[in-house]
């Protein structure tokens, strides 16, 4: 079998541990820090707040680090500050420390281990199935959002939210990161092979090392960036509030987790999806589907539909996470190259992360100003026909075109 398929599958692992933590089963230790402490939701809030803010600053270093250096030996590193970090994490001794410590164990994780790296990767070894690769290995997210909350939280409901994270750092040191090195190499030439056969002759682009001034110049990086960065706020910032969303509706917690649930399966499918599409179709076109469906789940949310309509909005939202990633993905490899892939993807970063920042305050706003999720859901469709105009000038050539 092409060793290729061993990157996406390590690459899959990563996310899956990854965000799987940070995105998904970082909630958990809310409740229980929080009643240690002594201390408010919102302090509790400001280790997320730290690990966006320290993120902002090392994801741009990450994606240079990306491109000059071994990925395999630097998301093997971003593992072992996730491990250690996790571990010295269940060792705070006050809530300022947490704060701290997890906020630099997310963003040094983040920063190794992100999207930038594991896509990188799998593009570097891809040619005709590049889009389909990076689908698959979004997948991982996904499955860690099946996977990883419900260990998690057996972890934590067993023994203390302590004794959870020293468990969730012995399996990454022990598990994860073993099954990484045998698995993940940065590019076929690290052990002698040749990329993907069959895709044709790469373009010369792709081994055409940008400057962070030419990628911040180019046009593309806007408009991308623009449009990924906005989508993300809105999506984010509903799907965070999907289970206050389901109880407004004279729903259980029951009725949201099913919700839920089905967000993270379907969002699987789509990234397979959406990542086979991606070789075969305009990118612009799989990006504009994908912000459809948001625009189409979030029309039937706002009509306070019953719990039918409902599960078919929370499908249509899990199908459109697939025309995310991977869409995004092979935009920039087209664009910016794979020599400067990871620069690329960790200078988009920051932009992306300022238009998410706005959009959690922004249905609290509107929440308490109406009552309901409904003005907030309107005016979130408006901002998806904006990220969806941005696409318009976007042209995928090469940026030394």
């Amino acid at each position: 079998m092409f060793f290729g398929w061993y990157v996406v599958a390590g690459t899959m692992l990563v996310q899956m541990a990854v965000l799987g933590f940070f995105s998904y089963a970082v909630s958990l230790l809310i409740a229980p820090v929080r009643a240690e402490f002594g201390v408010s939701m919102e302090e509790v809030m400001y280790s997320l707040t730290a690990g966006t803010l320290f993120s902002m600053v090392l994801m741009p270093i990450g994606g240079i680090l990306v491109d000059k250096y071994p990925v395999h030996w630097l998301i093997t590193g971003g593992l072992l500050a996730f491990s250690g970090g996790s571990w010295l994490l269940s060792k705070s001794t006050d809530v300022w420390e947490y704060v701290f410590l997890f906020g630099l164990t997310m963003s040094v994780t983040m920063s190794l281990t992100g999207t930038h790296a594991t896509s990188s990767t799998v593009s570097r070894w891809f040619t005709k199935s590049r889009g389909r690769a990076l689908g698959i290995s979004a997948v991982g997210s996904s499955l860690g959002g099946v996977a990883v909350p419900p260990l998690f939280a057996y972890w934590v409901a067993n023994d203390g939210w302590r004794v959870g994270l020293e468990n969730l750092s012995l399996t990454i040191l022990l598990v994860v990161i073993p099954l990484t090195i045998i698995s993940i190499r940065g590019k076929p030439s690290d052990i002698g092979l040749e990329p993907e056969a069959g895709g044709g002759e790469p373009p010369a682009s792709e081994n055409k090392h940008y400057t962070t001034k030419d990628i911040l110049t180019h046009p593309a990086y806007w408009y991308i960036g623009g449009t990924l960065g906005l989508l993300f706020s809105v999506y984010t910032a509903i799907l965070a509030n999907i289970t206050p969303y389901v109880a407004e509706a004279g729903m259980g917690e029951g009725r949201a987790s099913t919700l839920i649930m089905l967000i993270a399966i379907f969002g699987l499918i789509g990234k397979v999806f959406f990542g086979v599409i991606a070789d075969k179709v305009n990118l612009k076109l799989g990006l504009w589907i994908s912000i459809g469906l948001v625009i189409f789940s979030f029309s039937l949310l706002a009509v306070k539909p019953s719990f039918a309509f409902m599960a078919i909005a929370g499908i249509t939202m899990g199908l459109a996470t697939g025309g995310m990633l991977p869409v995004w993905g092979a935009m920039l490899a087209k664009i910016f190259g794979l020599a400067s892939y990871g620069r690329a993807m960790g200078l988009m970063g920051p932009l992306i992360t300022l238009l998410v920042m706005p959009s959690f305050p922004i249905v609290g706003r509107f929440y308490d100003a109406f009552g309901n999720y409904q003005a907030a859901l309107f005016v979130f469709i408006g901002v998806c026909f904006v990220a969806a105009a941005l696409l318009i000038p976007l042209k995928l050539q090469s940026a030394e075109s």
